[in-house]
């Protein structure tokens, strides 16, 4: 299911900008197997990102690691719903992510809580140190966005910024 799923998102993307970056959404297991995600990402022209999901324990970090660079040079790695899940703070020390997406846990009433605010000024200078970017997941307000603007996290997702729609729409 999960390999027609993303045949199914490299096929719809088609309809999007040709500098549009596809991010898709990937399990341990499916990127470890090697075949047939290298198969179906080698007929796509775009920048990709595969988001390692929070739902499987990675046990072999660096076999991890030789499998996202056998995919080639247009595949980058985000660690998705950083904060949750089996996506502990260990998963960004070792995947040496191009992406890390704070989960919503963090940005949810990040302009009031001080431990969230001091947490999310500790990821970004951790990102700046070692080259990767933030994105902050599931704004919805628009103090959450201030905050997150003024700590100058350089991307964010979420329905104050834009509602999921079809892909014809896009």
């Amino acid at each position: 299911m999960e390999t027609v799923t993303l045949e199914a998102a490299l096929a719809a993307s088609q309809a999007l900008p040709e500098s549009a970056w596809l991010n898709l959404n990937a399990s341990p297991d499916l990127i470890m197997a090697g075949e047939p995600l290298r198969t179906l990402l080698r007929g796509s022209r775009r920048r990709l990102v595969l988001e390692v999901t929070e739902h499987t324990a990675i046990a072999d970090y660096p076999a991890f690691r030789a499998a996202i660079a056998a995919l080639g040079l247009k595949v980058d790695l985000a660690v998705d719903d950083a904060g949750a899940g089996f996506s502990s703070l260990l998963h960004v020390l070792e995947l040496h992510p191009a992406f890390v997406k704070l989960d919503r846990s963090l940005v949810a009433g990040i302009e009031s809580d001080e431990a969230r605010h001091a947490m999310v000024v500790g990821l970004n200078h951790f990102a700046r140190a070692t080259g990767c970017r933030l994105i902050a997941e599931g704004i919805e307000t628009d103090s959450e966005f201030a905050v997150l603007r003024a700590l100058d996290i350089p991307l964010g997702q979420g329905y104050l910024l834009g509602r999921p729609l079809p892909v014809d729409a896009a």
